[in-house]
């Protein structure tokens, strides 16, 4: 009778052995590969916001108000009117049906708003961004060079009430930051909410860890839930707790390794590194300080 063929439990274990190897050196370059598709996709998401704040800037001559409000300045409360500069650019990015479903006459928290502020927005999410809170966005107006309220003397774009031209824009448009990233994994007023929920400055370093964010497992975070109302309510009891100041607003910060991607006023869209250094980043931020930056610089 003859003999079968087959491999020995040696030869077997050897096998098993180099293609294990062989997966643990490819799955570090597979995951490269996807986190770079993520950032790609996470770049054409801001190149969209970018046509949707240019059409509107051409149409009113103005880029939108980074929040629409009767005074000053923007306190983390969901109490005001609050209409978030995501808002003003709804019919410029496809999203009309949405934006006549807001009813202006109250804030943005009322009632008549909650359903239309619950909306999912895709191009508001960067997909490396996991998050279940599908209301907030991961884009975050520029609204300051340092760390201050969001108030009508900033020197952003987008703030109170703002209505900055082009040409109130001196320092250039290509050398001054329009959006930047935000991450999402903690409680939030939602997109159309024009608080540090879509408005961010750069006086904090690059995905700089925020000394205000609740920690991990905290009954803040739990009771933020499928819907802006738990939401609204963590950031009050965050704030009157004393874990999140009244006033502030925070820097930007992306879930890619190395920086952030960030939308400069002239349309274009870059990867800042979180190396840069904090003083080139300050001056991106300010539409109009006067300092000169090379292209070399960030």
């Amino acid at each position: 009778m003859r003999r079968r063929l087959a491999f020995t439990m040696i030869e077997l274990l050897f096998v098993v052995a180099i293609i294990t190897v062989l997966i643990a050196l490819l799955l570090p370059a597979i995951q490269s590969s996807r986190e770079m598709a993520r950032r790609v996709q996470c770049s054409n998401n801001m190149l969209q916001l970018g046509i949707a704040l240019g059409n509107y800037a051409s149409t009113h001559r103005v880029f939108p108000p980074g929040v629409v409000n009767d005074k000053g300045p923007i306190l983390n409360l969901p109490v005001g009117y609050h209409y978030s500069w995501i808002v003003q650019i709804l019919p410029y990015m496809e999203q009309r049906a949405i934006y006549r479903r807001f009813n202006f006459r109250e804030g943005v928290y009322a009632p008549s708003n909650e359903t239309v502020r619950n909306a999912r927005i895709q191009t508001l999410v960067c997909p490396s961004d996991g998050s279940r809170a599908y209301f907030s966005t991961s884009y975050a107006g520029c609204h300051n060079d340092v760390e201050a309220p969001i108030a009508a003397d900033n020197t952003g774009i987008l703030y109170l009430n703002s209505r900055v031209s082009y040409d109130d824009i001196s320092d250039g448009p290509a050398y001054t930051i329009l959006l930047g990233e935000m991450r999402r994994g903690e409680p939030t007023m939602g997109w159309a909410s024009g608080t540090r929920a879509s408005l961010r400055n750069t006086g904090h370093p690059i995905n700089d860890p925020d000394k205000h964010a609740p920690p991990r497992g905290s009954t803040y975070l739990s009771q933020a839930g499928s819907s802006t109302v738990n939401d609204l309510n963590a950031v009050a009891t965050m704030v009157q707790d004393g874990i999140l100041p009244i006033d502030y607003v925070g820097g930007f910060s992306s879930l890619h390794p190395v920086g952030g991607n960030f939308l400069f006023a002239d349309g274009s869209v870059r990867l800042l590194k979180q190396s840069i250094d904090q003083h080139i980043y300050r001056f991106l931020g300010n539409r109009a300080d006067g300092n000169l930056i090379s292209d070399d610089s960030f």
